[in-house]
């Protein structure tokens, strides 16, 4: 029975020794299992994240590069529009300069001409020559308006007269017929009346004209004023969104150099967790069950090994 005995022991060491192994075993399954879980589903969740951080970030540059866009063609179009706008005041101010320095020479040179006139007219009244008389059927055949005894009817008397006639009219003199009064009354619209609404005509153009200007003017200013705001402020949000899209661009090379790192990393959780799974799940029997079993195996042994003991004493006695 001491060998059969032997055999026992060596048997029942031997799986108490499995048991430990398994337990170990067990214990490095569980710790490994549960933390490459956990690492597996870090990494998928910082892939997620990285994932939409980069299709975020793109969003974001194709955004910055679209506004960006717009907005550098609305520079342009301000750009285009100001430069119109230039030339429009610059041709417009020429020509109301022109229509302004024209309408004054034209009041002036009426003016000058008014004044002669009414010169003309005031000494025409206070004349004593013969000067416009009416139109009346004239008498053919001597004259009748020559003083007896005067050279000039001497002259008419005597043919052969000699003498200097003198037929010019002195200043006090009698005069015959009406004042001289030209066509300063005749009409509304005589000459010194035309006259005076042409020269107002020229001064409603002249004023018309520099108002016309002013408004111009000021349109311009108000129009560059705006114009000029609205780019600097364009051109400040052009700036803005580059440095941004510089940013953007820079943050998604990081992201996606991250993201790269980041599956390589998970790639390989997942093949140690491949590796994992045959030493600890595909067994058979579960922990407990082998753990169950190999007790059970043990207890009959022990039982075993206490029968031969007492069958020993016996066959000893």
């Amino acid at each position: 029975f001491a060998k059969v005995k032997k055999m026992i022991d060596a048997l029942i060491t031997r799986l108490m020794e499995e048991a430990n192994q398994d337990a170990q075993h067990e214990g490095f399954c569980d710790t490994e299992m549960g933390k490459s879980k956990i690492q597996r589903t870090k990494l998928n969740e910082e892939i997620d994240a990285l994932t939409a951080e980069i299709e975020e970030g793109k969003a974001n540059i194709l955004k910055l590069t679209d506004e960006t866009a717009a907005l550098t063609q609305d520079v342009q179009d301000l750009d285009k529009a100001m430069g119109e706008a230039f030339k429009i005041r610059q041709a417009d101010k020429a020509r109301n300069t022109e229509t302004i320095a024209d309408a004054k020479a034209a009041q002036k040179a009426i003016q000058a001409a008014i004044a002669v006139l009414k010169d003309f007219y005031a000494k025409a009244s206070t004349a004593t020559a013969f000067i416009q008389i009416k139109d009346e059927p004239r008498a053919w055949g001597l004259k009748t308006d020559v003083k007896m005894g005067s050279e000039e009817w001497n002259a008419l008397a005597n043919p052969n007269f000699e003498g200097t006639v003198d037929k010019g009219h002195k200043e006090g003199m009698q005069t015959f017929g009406e004042t001289e009064m030209g066509q300063q009354d005749e009409a509304r619209y005589g000459v010194l009346s035309l006259l005076e609404v042409i020269q107002s005509d020229f001064a409603n153009l002249q004023a018309d004209t520099e108002a016309a200007e002013a408004s111009g003017a000021e349109s311009y200013e108000r129009f560059m004023a705006e114009s000029t705001k609205n780019k600097a402020t364009k051109m400040q949000k052009i700036e803005l969104n580059s440095a941004d899209k510089t940013e953007a661009e820079a943050k998604l090379h990081t992201d996606t150099a991250d993201l790269k790192a980041t599956q390589d990393e998970l790639l390989a959780a997942e093949r140690y967790y491949k590796n994992l799974v045959p030493q600890c799940m595909d067994q058979g029997m579960t922990f407990e069950e082998r753990t169950a079993a190999r007790q059970a195996e043990i207890n009959s042994l022990k039982e075993a090994l206490n029968l031969l003991g007492g069958a020993a004493e016996a066959t000893a006695a």
